[in-house]
């Protein structure tokens, strides 16, 4: 049932401005009314129904998406449209929107809207506990951060209201905000009031109160507006860093439990009577029996002191031919300055071959040195079950990528939530 029907008949007054009329349909609650035709102001005696002339608002400007005596259904309420104010801050030229709305159960609330952003007001019963000049408060688990102050002016009103919204410009103003809710916190000389606000979704109103027009499009980013599939930062940072953990302590238990075998090994000849030719050396054949296996190359240039080596070859399956070619380069040095020691690179490299079908493998490689300072020998070792730590990287990598990527978005939306 339309509320309409519940309340009693509508009253009419004339405006004392432009002699229009004016519905009057709260009856004893009414105390001010606006003329949405020129924009008379006038207060109301709730017991005789006088209109006594209280100011003119400028030309209208606004062009409200509900007006007066619109229904609609909000969190399974129903209520009446009766009026709508203007509003801007005093320090600042942008203005917002509030239309005024009431259920004979629940009383009054508000729906603010600016810049295509909708809040539904309500005014609190049992005030949060706080001074005023918290930059967070905690009410009911939420920790409400402080967004904004101000005090407002009235620049146009129409409809009929449960007091003078002129008052409204007394009063200091502080918002918090917890998307989706809001505190609003309104101190004029006479009274503290608190409201609780809760973000609204523009098709939601559309839906409410039955528009088929669209209302105005959504602007940046509203104060009290959440961010759809989001996950918290703290809560994320937790996930993040557990997952790191996960990954990083799994394959430090592979690393433990699936040592590195040593499948073969070699200790080499260099061709040190002719240095400028750099001729092949073969080793011995070895077997992986794995479906697949992954092994790792390790070069030890014997001696290698202030010089450097090079390796370069191929990893040959003997069943099948296939060839696995690389270059591995070595070089260390080391002495003294001022005093103290210094070294540079590493004694000894390696590779890791993943994949490798089960067979008999061999190596053919050529190595390369200084002819000045030869280096004569050199040994290779086969290792099986290698840790692969790229994988790691790797999947930990790819695990990063959800988070960094929410990461990125509630920054962003935060930014442009708070004007930074």
């Amino acid at each position: 049932m339309e509320l309409k029907e519940a309340l009693p008949p509508v009253q009419t007054a004339k405006c004392k401005q432009c002699a229009r009329p004016l519905l009057i349909r709260l009856h004893g609650l009414t105390r001010f009314v606006a003329c949405r035709d020129c924009g008379h102001a006038m207060m109301r005696d709730t017991a005789t129904g006088y209109l006594n002339e209280r100011r003119t608002y400028s030309a209208r400007q606004l062009q409200p998406y509900l007006d007066p005596g619109d229904e609609g259904e909000l969190f399974g309420r129903r209520y009446l449209v009766t009026g709508w104010v203007r509003k801007k801050e005093k320090s600042a030229p942008y203005s917002w929107a509030e239309y005024h709305i009431f259920n004979p159960v629940h009383g009054f609330a508000q729906l603010s809207v600016y810049e295509g952003h909708w809040t539904f007001h309500e005014q609190l019963r049992i005030h949060p506990r706080a001074s005023g000049i918290e930059e967070i408060l905690i009410h009911e688990r939420n920790a409400y951060q402080r967004f904004n102050s101000y005090s407002c002016t009235v620049l146009e009103a129409a409809g009929e209201f449960n007091r003078d919204v002129n008052d409204d410009q007394r009063a200091k103003v502080r918002e918090l905000v917890a998307p989706p809710f809001m505190l609003t916190r309104e101190q004029d000389p006479d009274e503290l009031a608190w409201y609780m606000g809760r973000y609204v979704e523009p098709d939601e109103i559309k839906k409410a109160f039955g528009k088929a027009m669209a209302p105005p499009p959504r602007k940046g980013v509203g104060a009290a507006q959440p961010l759809r599939l989001a996950i918290d930062k703290n809560v994320l940072k937790t996930i993040s860093v557990l997952a790191f953990a996960v990954i990083l302590l799994t394959q430090i238990l592979f690393w433990v439990v699936d040592r590195q075998a040593p499948i073969g090994s070699w200790n080499l000849q260099t061709n040190v009577s002719d240095p400028t030719k750099s001729a092949m050396v073969e080793t011995s054949s070895f077997e992986l029996r794995s479906r697949y296996s992954a092994v790792e190359l390790v070069v030890y240039p014997i001696g290698l002191q202030n010089n450097w080596f090079a390796l370069s070859g191929a990893l040959i399956n003997e069943d099948t031919g296939e060839s696995r070619s690389f270059d591995i380069d070595i070089e260390f040095y080391s002495g003294y300055e001022g005093g103290e020691h210094w070294s540079e690179g590493r004694q000894n490299d390696g590779i890791v071959f993943s994949a490798l079908p089960a067979g008999k493998y061999h190596l053919e490689v050529y190595p390369a040195y200084d002819a000045g300072r030869p280096v004569k020998q050199f040994a290779l070792q086969v290792n099986g079950s290698p840790t692969l730590w790229s994988n790691m990287w790797l999947i930990l990598g790819l695990a990063m990528i959800f988070p960094l990527i929410t990461w990125y978005r509630v920054t962003t939306f935060e930014t442009n939530r708070w004007g930074a």
